[in-house]
């Protein structure tokens, strides 16, 4: 699919790429996972392998080639290629893999595909490298432009036949242009404030006749913050009922012109003509563009109208892309069920830490924690309930560190904290404090509440119990095996 394609310009645009999780030597990312993922996505999206396998694709790739996914998968990506030009899709495939890295990120470009009954078609295909423990792959978004062809060429067409009409068209053609070079800064913000910046800076350019806002949902999903603003009208810091909007309840365009659609907005009570424009990705409203004229007595043109749809839809995807990359990037640090670190991370922050320590002469402790009985709390109580005092576990720790520490599950019952720029003696009485406070803690499970637990401790100290991961892990192990053993004066709390 990028035959034809010069290789120093060769595509590389919005991409997933996700470093994966679990401990070193597993799959960073197992592929069931990436599938589910895939599916999230609103593009058609294939990860191809060096050799130029398929090996995932999400059912929008079915759809957009008519092949039944399960024959995608497996065969060479050449078979998604115009027979004339697979020889050199795959010498080009191949110089990517050599230098990548070479391409500038946020670049995507128009090509032909084949679909399985022959037809070709254009689309414009994305490209990014995903990295994992057992290789590396190339992850392709593809859309389908056909229908943005033909939008185009009646566009033409309607505009050699307007004569009339000549400004108002310029105008759409300027607006175009404008979403369009909106566009590419989008598919390359690092940040997701940079989308907000983007649409602040460059939407007085868009549409000089009317002053906007950007409202998107807060984290409570039931309110609207404004993001970005220009024009006259601005509530900036003023947050709206997110039901006070009737596009972001409808997940359609309503305004004055749309008398039949919904209701008057709430919040647009006071003003003479207005549009609300949804955003809408994965079938979730994300949020609206609210437009409205700067001149009392003026109304929107359909060109506005038109601009603002094609607008929402680029926000909304780079608003989707970007929240679905950084949910990748925290999967693959997280443990799934505690929301702690994750075991390839600890180690990683182990290291870390022990090259801060070294350099600058700082102490530094591993404390391992085990929960008590947890097997026969387990049987006795099932898996759930033995997951939602793990849970449980996991944010009262993160509710009682320093922001410096690092709280990570090693797996089963087992959690950590890292504790930088602390002795032995400052992470005795950390563990003791937190050990005190654990059975304190209140955990139902369906309406019930579930029996109080404690924990057991295990700490070592660089450098005194050693200067690499595997020496402190076992230091802290084998203190715990000795907080766990009987005692006759009772049980010991610390090892």
């Amino acid at each position: 699919m990028v035959a034809d394609i010069p290789a120093p310009d060769f595509p590389r645009g919005l991409s997933v790429v996700a470093p994966g999780y679990g401990a070193p030597g597993d799959r960073l990312m197992p592929m069931n996972q990436i599938e589910a993922v895939l599916e999230m996505l609103p593009d058609a999206t294939v990860v191809v392998a060096e050799d130029g396998r398929v090996v995932a694709a999400n059912a929008q790739a079915g759809r957009l080639f008519s092949y039944p996914r399960q024959e995608i998968v497996g065969h060479s990506i050449e078979m998604l290629v115009p027979s004339g030009s697979r020889t050199s899709h795959a010498r080009l495939r191949n110089r990517y893999w050599s230098w990548p890295d070479a391409r500038p990120s946020g670049v995507s470009r128009e090509v032909t595909a084949l679909r399985a009954n022959g037809e070709t078609f254009p689309v414009e295909i994305s490209l990014g490298v995903l990295s994992s423990a057992d290789g590396r792959f190339v992850v392709a978004c593809v859309r389908d432009l056909s229908n943005a062809r033909r939008a185009w060429a009646e566009l033409d067409g309607a505009h050699s036949q307007m004569s009339g009409q000549l400004l108002e068209l310029e105008k759409h053609n300027r607006g175009l242009l404008g979403v369009d070079s909106v566009t590419h800064m989008l598919q390359s913000v690092v940040a997701e404030p940079e989308i907000y910046q983007i649409i602040d800076e460059n939407g007085g350019r868009l549409f000089p006749e009317l002053s906007g806002r950007l409202m998107l949902r807060d984290a409570s999903e039931t309110h609207l913050a404004q993001v970005a603003s220009w024009g006259e009208r601005s509530d900036d810091g003023k947050l709206l009922d997110a039901n006070d909007c009737w596009a972001v309840r409808l997940g359609r365009v309503c305004g004055k012109r749309y008398p039949g659609s919904a209701p008057r907005c709430p919040h647009a009570e006071g003003l003479g003509d207005y549009l609300c424009t949804p955003l809408v990705a994965l079938d979730r409203s994300l949020g609206a563009l609210h437009l409205t004229p700067r001149l009392e007595g003026s109304a929107i043109g359909q060109v506005d109208e038109v601009l603002a749809s094609s607008l929402v839809d680029h926000v909304a995807l780079s608003l989707s892309n970007f929240r679905l990359l950084k949910l990748l990037e925290s999967q693959a640090v997280r443990d799934p069920l505690s929301g702690l670190f994750n075991r390839r991370y600890m180690e990683e922050a182990v290291y870390r830490e022990l090259r801060y320590s070294a350099r600058h002469g700082r102490p530094f402790s591993f404390v391992l924690f085990d929960i008590d009985r947890f097997k026969e709390f387990n049987d006795s109580h099932g898996h759930d309930a033995a997951d939602a005092i793990v849970r449980e576990l996991a944010r009262f720790l993160e509710r009682n560190i320093r922001a410096e520490d690092i709280a990570c599950r090693y797996g089963g019952d087992e959690l950590v904290l890292i504790l930088p720029d602390t002795p032995r003696q400052g992470a005795v009485a950390k563990a003791e404090l937190l050990q005190a406070g654990i059975p304190e803690l209140h955990v139902t499970h369906l309406g019930q509440p579930l029996p109080s637990v404690t924990v057991k401790a295990g700490i070592s100290a660089y450098p005194h119990d050693g200067n690499d991961f595997v020496s402190l892990f076992r230091a802290a192990d084998a203190a715990l095996l000795r907080a766990k053993a009987p005692q006759t004066t009772g049980p010991p709390v610390l090892g």
